[in-house]
C-alpha cells in the first residue's frame, strides 16, 4: 500500500478540550522467577518455585504449576499453586478464536486501553476502546471507580472493546473444558489499572482543541463475509479528528464494523510470506489483530493517538482482501473458504491476499486507514460544542442454557447472575459460581459536537438497528417485529455505532432471527439446530444470551435518546422505485440472497425515486445512508432520503404494505 496522505488541516476555533492517551495491558514477559519479580501470581519461596513447580512460564499472571506432561504449558490435572484462591489455574488464555485452549507464547504487537477525554468548559467525558474480545461491566465500572478513587471527575466514562482475538480472556469460555474458566484474575485487575491510567492521562492531556469529522467507506477490493443469516453490513466509517490550536492531531477515531479475528482462526503450516512464521505458530500470539496496523498508519501519518472503535460487528467476519475491486452490489451466494467463516454474496476479483499477520492483517489494516484518511482529506468542521452522555440498566433474561450452566459452573467469573427483574444480585463465590436466570447490562449514548454514539453491549448485527432490506418473509420466523429503528432516533449530523460497548452479552439480533440459542426452544428445537427454513446457519445462536435482547436494548436506547432528543425525525412506510416502475424494498434489486432459495441477486436498480404508502412518488433531492448522511446513488447503504430543505426521512421497507404492482418513475 502506498504512504497515506494527511494535508495539513485547517484549523477551526477551538471550542473543546481534548487528551488522548494510550497504555499498555500487554502481560509483561518474566525475566526473573519468585516474588522479587513482582508477579502477582508468584505465591511460593523462589526454592519451590525453581525446584517443583517449575512449569514454564513466559509471562507474568500465569499460577506456578508442575509441568507433568511436557507441553511446555499447563495441562488440566497438572498440580498448581492456587495463589489467588479462585478454583482454578489463572495461565495464558487466549479469548475468541477457534481451537480453544489457546495458551499465548508470543507479543506480536502491544496491546491495551486508549483513552480520548472531552470537556466543553461545562462538561467533561472520556470514551474509552480496549484491545480485548470484549469486556464485562463488571471491569468497566472497576475502572470507573479506579479514575474518581485517584481524584479525577468526568461526567461520563464510556468504555468498549475492538473485539480483538488475539488478546488475553477474561470473558471465560475459552478454558481446558467448556466449565472451566479461562479467566485470569490477576490480567483483569492489571487490565483494569492500566485502563484507568489511560484515562486519567488522557484527562492531564487536555488541551484546546477543534474537532473535526468525516465518513469513509471501506476499501473496494475487501469481499465481505458472514458468519450467519442474514447479510447485511455496514461498510462506512465515521471518523472523528481533534485538532490542538497549532493544527497537531491529537486523536483520530474512527468506528469500523467488521471482526478483529485475523489471527485467532488460523493454523496450519502455511508460512506466513516470508517471515518464516507459520500460521499456527501466529494463532497464539497476542495481538490487537488489523486494528494495530490501522492504528499505527494513522498515528504515522497524522500524529497523535489513533482509536479504532468497534461498529455493528455481528456476524460480519474479517473481509477477504483482493486485489481488485468487488462489486458493492450483491450478485449471489456463495459459501467460501475464509478460517473464520465467508458466506458471501460476492465474487473474487483479481488475487486474494494470503493469511497472515504480515500479509493480510497488515494489508487489512492499512487499506482501512488509507480510506479514512482519503475521507479526512475532506473533513467538517464541529459546528457544535454539545456535549452530553447518558447510560441506562437493562434487564435480559438468560434464555441460552448454556450460559446459565457456565455461569453456576463459575466460567464467567467476576460477573453475577440476577432475578426479580434485576432486584436481586445472586453473590458471587470465591470459584465465580453464580444463580440467577438474568443478567443486568448498560446501554449508554453520548455526544461530543456534531458526531452522536449509541453504545451497546455486544456483537450486534446490523440489521436490528441499522436495518437491511428485508421482510417478513425473508425472516426465519416471520411472526415478529424488528426492534427500534435506532439511528432516527439520532439528530446529529455524524453518527457513530459503539459496539461491544458498556458490556459483553454476546450477539444481538432481531427475534425473529433466532434459531438455534441454546434451550430457547426445548420441544421444537431439542438440539438447538441452528440452520433455518432457507438452508442458512445461525452458528452465532449459540452465544447469545437470549434472542429477545434485541428488543429489550433498543426500546431502552431509544428511552434513553428520545430524553434527549424528544423525538425521532421522519420514519416513513414506503418502497423504492426502479427504473422501470416496478417497487422493491432493496434500491438495487431483488430478491435478498438467502442460501439454498433466493441465491442469485437481479440488479434492476439503482432505484430513481420513492413511493410512500399515501400514494405519492417523489424524486429526492438526494439519497440518504443508513448513517443519515447524503448520497448521489443510492447503494447497499442506503436507508432512505433527503428532502430539499435537508431534513432526513427514513424509509421503512420491512412490513407488508398495501402496495400497487409499479408506478411511473419520477421525471
Amino acid at each position: 500500500m502506498g504512504a497515506l496522505i494527511a494535508p495539513t488541516p485547517a484549523v477551526a476555533d477551538t471550542g473543546f478540550q481534548v487528551g488522548a492517551a494510550v497504555e499498555s495491558f500487554t502481560p509483561p514477559a518474566r525475566s526473573t522467577v519468585g516474588v522479587a519479580s513482582g508477579d502477582p501470581a508468584d505465591c511460593a519461596p523462589d526454592a519451590v518455585l525453581r525446584s517443583v513447580y517449575n512449569g514454564p512460564r513466559k509471562f507474568f499472571f500465569e499460577e506456578p504449576y508442575i509441568d507433568q506432561q511436557g507441553s511446555g504449558h499447563y495441562d488440566l490435572g497438572d498440580p498448581y499453586l492456587d495463589c489467588n484462591g479462585d478454583g482454578r489455574w489463572d495461565g495464558n488464555f487466549l479469548g475468541g478464536g477457534s481451537d480453544a485452549p489457546r495458551f499465548y507464547s508470543h507479543v506480536a504487537d502491544d496491546i491495551g486501553a486508549r483513552a480520548m477525554v472531552v470537556s466543553n468548559g461545562k462538561r467533561k467525558i472520556a470514551v474509552e476502546v480496549l484491545d480485548h474480545e470484549g469486556l464485562f461491566n463488571v471491569y468497566m465500572d472497576r475502572i470507573r471507580q479506579r479514575v474518581a478513587a485517584d481524584g479525577y471527575h468526568l461526567d461520563g466514562i464510556f468504555v468498549s472493546s475492538t473485539h480483538d482475538e488475539s488478546a488475553p480472556d477474561t470473558i471465560g469460555l475459552y478454558g481446558l473444558t467448556p466449565l472451566t474458566s479461562s479467566v485470569n484474575a490477576y490480567f483483569g485487575d492489571y487490565l483494569v489499572a492500566q485502563s484507568a491510567k489511560a484515562i486519567e492521562q488522557a484527562y492531564d492531556n487536555t488541551k484546546p482543541a477543534s474537532i473535526r469529522y468525516a465518513e469513509a467507506i471501506e476499501p473496494a477490493n475487501l469481499r465481505q463475509c458472514w458468519s450467519s443469516y442474514p447479510y447485511t453490513d455496514d461498510q462506512l466509517m465515521p471518523t472523528l479528528q481533534a485538532l490542538d490550536s497549532s493544527g497537531k492531531t491529537i486523536v483520530t477515531l474512527a468506528s469500523v464494523s467488521q471482526h478483529a479475528e485475523t489471527l485467532g482462526f488460523n493454523g496450519g503450516s502455511q508460512l506466513d510470506g516470508s517471515s518464516g512464521y507459520s500460521l499456527e505458530q501466529e494463532k497464539t500470539w497476542v495481538s490487537g489483530d488489523w486494528p494495530h496496523f490501522f492504528r499505527s498508519a494513522l498515528e504515522s501519518q497524522y500524529g497523535g493517538v489513533g482509536i479504532e472503535m468497534a461498529g455493528s460487528v455481528g456476524s460480519v467476519e474479517t473481509p477477504e482482501v483482493f486485489s481488485g475491486a468487488i462489486s458493492r452490489t450483491p450478485q449471489h451466494f456463495v459459501d467460501a473458504s475464509h478460517p473464520a467463516g465467508c458466506r458471501t454474496l460476492f465474487d473474487p476479483s483479481g488475487t486474494m491476499t494470503p493469511l497472515g499477520y504480515y500479509s493480510e492483517t497488515q494489508t487489512l489494516g492499512q487499506g482501512l486507514a488509507g480510506a479514512v484518511a482519503q475521507a479526512l482529506g475532506s473533513a467538517t468542521p464541529s459546528r457544535s460544542t454539545d456535549l452530553w452522555g447518558r447510560r441506562q440498566d437493562v434487564c435480559v433474561p438468560l434464555t441460552n442454557a448454556l450460559f446459565t450452566a457456565a455461569a453456576t459452573a463459575g466460567v464467567f467469573a467476576e460477573r453475577p447472575g440476577y432475578t426479580a427483574n434485576c432486584a436481586v444480585r445472586s453473590p458471587v463465590a470465591p470459584n465465580g459460581s453464580t444463580s440467577g436466570n438474568e443478567i443486568l447490562t448498560q446501554v449508554a449514548a453520548f455526544q461530543v459536537g456534531d458526531g452522536e454514539f449509541i453504545a451497546l453491549p455486544g456483537e450486534v448485527f446490523p440489521f436490528p438497528y441499522l436495518r437491511g432490506f428485508q421482510g417478513p418473509s425473508d425472516m426465519p420466523d416471520p411472526q415478529y417485529a424488528l426492534p427500534p429503528w435506532l439511528i432516527p432516533h439520532m439528530h446529529a449530523s455524524w453518527r457513530f455505532f459503539d459496539g461491544l460497548a458498556e458490556d459483553m452479552i454476546g450477539y444481538i439480533f432481531p427475534r425473529g432471527n433466532g434459531v438455534g440459542v441454546p434451550g430457547e426452544n426445548p420441544t421444537a428445537n431439542p438440539t438447538a439446530d441452528s440452520t433455518d427454513r432457507f438452508g442458512c446457519g445461525h452458528s452465532d445462536d449459540s452465544e447469545s444470551a437470549n434472542s429477545q435482547a434485541g428488543d429489550l436494548l433498543g426500546a431502552a436506547q431509544v428511552d434513553l435518546l428520545d430524553r434527549h432528543h424528544s423525538h425521532p425525525e421522519p420514519i416513513e412506510q414506503g418502497r423504492y422505485v426502479m427504473p422501470d416502475g416496478s417497487l422493491s424494498r432493496d434500491p438495487l434489486g431483488h430478491p435478498e440472497i438467502k442460501c439454498n432459495v433466493d441465491t442469485t441477486f437481479s440488479p434492476v436498480g439503482p432505484a430513481t425515486g420513492v413511493w410512500r404508502t399515501d400514494g405519492s412518488v417523489l424524486k429526492p433531492a438526494s439519497w440518504m445512508s443508513l448513517s443519515g448522511r447524503p448520497q448521489t446513488v443510492p447503494d447497499r447503504n442506503t436507508r432512505g432520503y433527503m428532502a430539499a430543505d435537508g431534513s432526513r426521512h427514513w424509509l421503512a421497507v420491512f412490513d407488508e404494505v398495501d402496495a400497487p404492482a409499479g408506478v411511473t418513475p419520477p421525471g
